[in-house]
């Protein structure tokens, strides 16, 4: 999960790396280099960190790497920001959101890769250009390391779509709406509405919208992000009012539920369409009832849309801390990390994708994807998806989206466009008043 920074948040940070910046680590014996790595808390990334570390350690009797999973606290984005700013960060970490990088870059608390002589060119290497591209800070440099990413696509239950006729899925909003009108609604005759299109999250969150308003964005805008160069209110336009449109009739006709979940409705039958990641499909395999079936879709477009067909790709990237004493052998501990066996394990424990060009093409790669055609669709994807712009603010620009979505298409309290409105108003006052 991701951390939600109010504006005195933002401000006690600066004044705590101000403060602790200078705090180090005890030295280790002469000749010998510790690195502390964190890891998600993931069990499957648990398993996957453990293995590396094993075969490094036994490889490395030299520079040993002690692992722990991401400490405990409200959430591990928070969790990371305090230890930044306490002198108490990890050397290494695999679990740092982009869209705090930007914050993190800012208080000098990340080494950025441009300080090794083969930083850039080794991930150049690694990540398609584009791709990598989007993770450079506005300044230049580049501050993570990307990891991994995990494209965001609709999981449809099969069996519903045969039981009331319909031979495709989505592509276009009609053809998502016409489906709704079929698939919601009261499907015992007992007069209240027991199954949905969607399980759109009513919770007013910010990261909520990570999962309905974002992919919609950068899908219907062919690749845009809400920020332009990094600075600029990107979603003033007809594509924002047409998505809050979009979602506000489908909670007015019920194709949504307005109430939270108890349980995997999907599995259980009540959920058409669930908009989700690859991570779902060792759940689903796990889980599912016997018989049933479910495909993956892409995220549906306006019907006159033309062109490629973006997604947010739900990013991860590795971070080395500028705390560290040993920034050299952390990053060559990273480059272990994104190796091309390593990766494979990542695919194979997690069921997660590398950042990595030729993915499916790679010799290495190509019996696993054989074996795993739907972990195939989302590998396909990886080129196209977008993450997060590199803006400090960002966070809460997303909050000021996440107050409209939640006014204009849940509550329906007000219009399109005068939830976006309010929206690029506050995202400006914002974005002037940390003079971005």
């Amino acid at each position: 999960m991701l951390l939600s920074i109010n504006r005195s948040f933002f401000g006690l940070l600066f004044i705590a790396l101000f403060v602790f910046g200078g705090c180090g680590k005890v030295s280790d014996p002469e000749g010998f280099v510790r690195l502390t790595y964190w890891s998600s808390t993931n069990p499957y990334e648990i398993e996957l960190a453990k293995e590396l570390v094993s075969e490094w350690n036994t490889a490395h009797p030299d520079t040993q790497v002690i692992l722990q999973p991401l400490p405990e606290g409200r959430s591990g984005e928070e969790v990371l920001i305090i230890a930044a700013a306490g002198g108490t960060a990890p050397d290494i970490c695999s679990n740092v959101p982009p869209i705090i990088v930007p914050l993190l870059a800012k208080g000098n608390v990340l080494v950025p890769v441009d300080h090794f002589d083969d930083g850039r060119d080794y991930l150049a290497q690694r990540i398609p250009e584009d791709l990598l591209r989007t993770f450079v800070a506005a300044d230049g440099k580049l501050y993570q390391i990307p990891w991994k990413g995990n494209p965001i696509m609709v999981q449809y239950n099969m069996g519903i779509l045969k039981e009331v006729g319909y031979d495709h899925l989505p592509v276009t909003w009609s053809e998502w709406a016409e489906l709704a009108e079929l698939v919601s609604g009261d499907t015992d005759g007992d007069g209240r509405d027991d199954r949905w299109m969607g399980d759109i999250n009513i919770i007013s969150e910010w990261r909520q919208r990570l999962f309905d308003f974002y992919p919609f964005f950068i899908a219907a805008s062919g690749g845009q992000t809400i920020l332009k160069n990094n600075r600029e209110i990107n979603f003033d336009n007809q594509i924002t009012r047409d998505i809050f449109a979009f979602f506000a009739r489908g909670f007015r006709e019920g194709w949504y539920a307005n109430s939270t979940w108890i349980g995997d409705q999907f599995l259980q039958g009540r959920i058409t369409a669930h908009i989700t990641g690859p991570w779902n499909i060792s759940h689903t395999e796990r889980f599912k009832p016997d018989g049933f079936e479910y495909a993956f879709g892409p995220i549906p477009v306006p019907d006159d849309f033309i062109g490629d067909h973006y997604t947010f790709g739900d990013p991860k990237s590795i971070g080395i801390f500028s705390t560290t004493k040993h920034p050299e052998a952390a990053w060559n501990f990273v480059k272990f990390l994104i190796s091309r066996q390593a990766d494979l394990r990542l695919l194979e424990i997690c069921a997660q994708l590398p950042l990595r060009k030729n993915l499916l093409t790679d010799s290495l790669y190509v019996p696993y994807f054989e074996k795993n055609s739907m972990m195939k669709q989302f590998a396909e994807l990886v080129p196209y998806t977008r993450g997060f712009d590199q803006n400090p603010a960002l966070q809460e620009v997303f909050d000021a989206i996440n107050e409209q979505f939640d006014a204009v298409c849940i509550q329906g309290r007000r219009d399109p466009e005068q939830g976006v409105r309010r929206a690029v108003k506050r995202s400006a006052n914002v974005l002037k008043a940390r003079g971005l």
